[in-house]
């Protein structure tokens, strides 16, 4: 009988876990450093106090962030906070800007409200009205027009879910989807008169957040994942570069921290700017975990890696009340995935998966060797088409001092998780994604190269 379909289920590296699946979640905070990140998240908000705040979350893509933010979010709600969650790399392309994300802000921030569980809050009141008519009012629309029948529209709309709605009615979102030269037109009306805009997204948070204090709660919380997707460049319609990182988190960080809440925004670990000194917060950092020994990484905290890493795969096996035996045919098999995934947690799953996946292709009833083989080299081949010629020089540089470049280069190797960052004990250390340095074009590079 071959592998079940729930334990190929089981290892969905796109699922991040609930705030309160205490089956599957494995605290790694032993293995990053020792930073609690929820706990972190949840402590800077409530030392806040009666203040708007603002907090950074930055590690690799598919890291964990997400999770640990579901976590921050259940604690919040618990410790009496409103929370809004939202993922704006889900609603809009990886070339968005600013004013996508106070757009979605505040559409979230009025939907979510109206539509809590146990008390709704609704944000009705001249703020959202004038918000939408500053839409309206500039044509922000996929057509670039609206009849006189959508203006009385906006005008009869404004209620609960009138921001939403105008998004998807009006065509705005499906501007979000269509690429930088879109999001761009959109930027381009709105900085016609940005004072107005950021004064109409402040006023609605103002009312959003007052209406939550006098529901009887602490605070409102915007959550905003996706961030750290962004794209490091794209071309603007004169056919210049431009830095989307650093416009959105340096060049905008003052529209993003204006607003009168707390809020949460991940960020991209390829950012090579001291955002604790623009932010006044030091980003949060969700590191690898260190699973393979090196030089600068000592064999028992490589050990201690694998060994969490490995509590991960047999928590989700145990929620379907199999073991590690009914899975994999010997131990070796699972510390071989563990090793090739360095330590990046989505890559372990996905490595896992694809193993599941060849078992049950051979209808074998447990994983083989050949089956784990066959699950590195998929992935393998996904890293090796990321490596272009110009990496090799910094790679090499990368794996002989295992320390970071400040560099364009090192950015894009970092963004991509050709090289992964970690912190071990109280030092922190880069490598080689293992995929990248077991590769022919690495291997034959750096022979050549010493």
């Amino acid at each position: 009988m071959s592998i079940s379909s729930a334990a190929y289920n089981a290892f969905n590296a796109d699922e991040p876990l609930p705030g309160d699946d205490e089956a599957r979640y494995v605290d790694l905070s032993s293995v990053r450093g020792d930073t609690k990140i929820a706990q972190r998240l949840v402590q800077r908000i409530k030392n806040s106090e009666n203040n708007a705040s603002c907090h950074l979350l930055m590690g690799h893509t598919k890291c964990g962030k997400t999770t640990e933010l579901n976590r921050a979010a259940f604690m919040l709600e618990r410790e009496g906070y409103a929370s809004v969650f939202f993922d704006v790399a889900e609603e809009a392309t990886r070339q968005f800007e600013y004013t996508t994300v106070l757009l979605l802000t505040a559409a979230h921030v009025v939907d979510q409200l109206s539509t809590r569980k146990d008390k709704a809050i609704r944000v009705r009141g001249s703020s959202a009205k004038k918000l939408a008519e500053f839409l309206v009012e500039k044509q922000i629309t996929t057509t670039g027009q609206l009849s006189a029948d959508a203006g009385a529209k906006v005008e009869a709309k404004a209620a609960p879910g009138l921001l939403t709605r105008l998004l998807g009615e009006f065509g705005i979102a499906a501007q979000m989807r269509g690429g930088f030269q879109k999001s761009r037109a959109i930027t381009v009306k709105i900085e016609a008169d940005t004072r107005s805009f950021i004064e109409a997204v402040q006023e609605l948070m103002t009312e959003a957040t007052s209406k939550v204090l006098r529901a009887g709660l602490k605070g409102l919380v915007v959550i905003c994942d996706g961030c750290d997707k962004l794209d490091l460049h794209a071309t603007d319609e004169k056919g210049a570069s431009q830095d989307l990182q650093f416009n959105m988190f340096v060049g905008h960080s003052a529209d993003l921290q204006s607003l009168p809440c707390h809020i949460i925004y991940t960020v991209p670990i390829s950012i090579q700017v001291p955002l604790g000194d623009i932010w006044e917060q030091t980003p949060e950092f969700v590191p690898a975990v260190p699973v393979n020994s090196s030089s600068r990484v000592l064999e028992q905290v490589a050990a201690d890696g694998r060994a969490k890493l490995k509590e991960v795969v047999l928590r989700r096996l145990a929620v379907l009340n199999q073991t590690f035996e009914d899975i994999f045919s010997d131990e070796k098999q699972l510390e071989r995935l563990i090793d090739a995934s360095g330590g990046h947690i989505s890559d372990l799953l996905l490595l896992v998966r694809e193993a599941i996946l060849e078992a049950q292709t051979d209808s074998a009833d447990r994983i083989s060797e050949n089956h784990v083989q066959r699950s590195i080299r998929n992935r393998a081949r996904e890293y090796r088409a990321l490596i272009e010629g110009e990496y090799l020089e910094t790679l090499v540089r990368i794996d002989e001092y295992k320390t970071t470049v400040n560099s364009d280069t090192y950015r894009e190797l970092i963004f991509k998780k050709l090289v992964l960052e970690y912190i071990c004990g109280m030092e922190a250390t880069i490598d080689l994604h293992p995929l990248v340095a077991a590769s022919d074009a690495y291997m034959s590079y750096s022979r050549q190269y010493r």
